[in-house]
C-alpha cells in the first residue's frame, strides 16, 4: 500500500486525460476541457501550491514500470474514443477534440515514450515506439536517443533552441532537422550491415506503419476521423517540441581547440522542480540529471548542483514560449547570468 500511494502521484496525467474524455462526452464547447485542464488548471495549480518537488526515498516496487506499460493500451483506447466522437462532431467540437486529445498525446503518450525509449530492455523500448506511432512521431525514438543526447546544446542539435529564436521557426527546424538526422543515424547503422539486412531500416518501417494506421483510420471512419487522428498527433508533437525548446533554450557547450565540444553538464539544461509539473510529467523537470545518465528510471532522477532553474513549471513556460517577447524578457536575464 505504501508503494501504491507513493507512485500513484505520478499518474496525474491520467487525471487530465479523464477531463478530455469528459469533455468529449459532454460535447459542444466542453470538448476543450482537456486542453483547458492542462493550460489553465495545471499552471494555476502548479503556481498556487508553490511546492518544491523533492524526490523521496523510493519503496521497491514494480509499479513505476507498470504505470509506463499501461500507457500504450490506455492511449490506444483513449484515442479510439476520440475517433468515435469525431465522426459526428461539429467544426467547433472537432477543434476541441483535436486540441484536448492532442494535449494528452503530448503529455502522456510522447512523454512516457521518452522515458521508455531510453530503457535497456528491448520490450520497453518497443512500447515506447508504439506510443510514438500513435502520434505519427516514431522517428523521435532514433533521433532523440542517438542525436539529441549526443549533440545537445550545440549547433548540430536541431532540438536545442538558440537564444532569441522564435518558437514558431524552431518547430520547423526541430521537426524536419530531427527527421533528417534520424535517417542519417539509421543509414549509418545499416552501412556496415550485409545488403540483405538493409531492409531493416527502422525509420522507413516506422513511416510505413504510421501511413498504414492513417489509411486504416480513413478507410474505416472517413474524413473527420482522419482529421482528428492527424490533428491530435500534430498537437502532441508541438507540445513535445515546446518542452524541448524550454529545456535547453539558449544554452550552448563550448567548442574546444581540438574541434570537439566540452561534455554535457548540468548547466546545459533548464530544470523545473514544481511538484505538479513533475507528478504529471514523471519527473521530466529533472532534465539535467536525465542528460547526465539517460538510462536512469524517472524515479531515480535527482536535482543536480549547477543546473539552470526555470522560474515556473512547464505549462506556464509553454504558454510564455508562444509569446516570444514575453519569453525572452523572462528568460534572457537568467541566461545572461549563466553566460557571465
Amino acid at each position: 500500500m505504501k508503494a501504491f500511494l507513493f507512485y500513484s502521484r505520478y499518474s496525474l496525467a491520467y487525471l487530465f486525460a479523464l477531463l478530455a474524455l469528459l469533455g468529449a462526452a459532454l460535447g459542444d464547447a466542453w470538448t476543450f476541457l482537456g486542453v483547458i485542464g492542462l493550460f489553465v488548471i495545471h499552471p494555476i495549480w502548479d503556481h498556487v501550491l508553490r511546492t518544491r518537488h523533492v524526490p523521496e526515498a523510493r519503496p521497491k516496487s514494480r509499479l513505476p514500470d507498470a504505470l509506463l506499460i499501461f500507457a500504450l493500451p490506455f492511449m490506444s483506447v483513449f484515442l479510439f474514443t476520440g475517433v468515435i466522437h469525431s465522426l459526428e462532431a461539429t467544426a467547433l467540437e472537432l477543434a476541441g477534440l483535436v486540441l484536448s486529445f492532442g494535449a494528452i498525446t503530448g503529455v502522456l503518450a510522447i512523454n512516457t515514450a521518452h522515458e521508455l525509449v531510453h530503457r535497456r530492455e528491448k520490450p520497453l523500448r518497443g512500447l515506447g515506439v508504439g506510443l510514438l506511432v500513435l502520434a505519427n512521431f516514431a522517428h523521435y525514438a532514433i533521433e532523440h536517443v542517438y542525436g539529441h543526447h549526443k549533440n545537445v546544446a550545440t549547433p548540430e542539435d536541431p532540438a536545442t533552441a538558440r537564444k532569441n529564436e522564435w518558437i514558431y521557426t524552431y518547430h520547423f527546424r526541430s521537426f524536419f532537422g530531427g527527421l533528417m538526422d534520424a535517417f542519417k543515424f539509421e543509414n549509418k547503422r545499416l552501412k556496415s550491415k550485409p545488403v540483405w539486412q538493409r531492409f531493416r531500416h527502422r525509420i522507413v518501417w516506422y513511416l510505413l506503419l504510421q501511413l498504414v494506421l492513417c489509411l486504416a483510420v480513413y478507410g474505416l471512419y472517413g474524413n473527420s476521423a482522419l482529421l482528428f487522428w492527424l490533428g491530435q498527433g500534430f498537437v502532441g508533437v508541438i507540445l513535445l517540441q515546446t518542452a524541448d525548446y524550454i529545456e535547453h533554450y539558449g544554452l550552448m557547450r563550448t567548442k574546444k581547440e581540438d574541434g570537439f565540444y566540452e561534455g554535457a553538464k548540468p548547466l546545459h539544461s533548464w530544470d523545473s522542480y514544481q511538484v505538479i509539473t513533475n507528478y504529471s510529467l514523471i519527473n521530466l523537470g529533472y532534465h539535467s540529471h536525465h542528460h547526465l545518465k539517460a538510462t536512469l528510471a524517472f524515479t531515480e532522477l535527482q536535482e543536480q548542483p549547477g543546473a539552470m532553474k526555470l522560474p515556473h513549471g512547464y505549462s506556464t513556460m509553454a504558454l510564455l514560449a508562444f509569446v516570444p517577447p514575453l519569453y525572452f524578457k523572462k528568460m534572457n536575464p537568467l541566461l545572461s547570468l549563466h553566460q557571465k
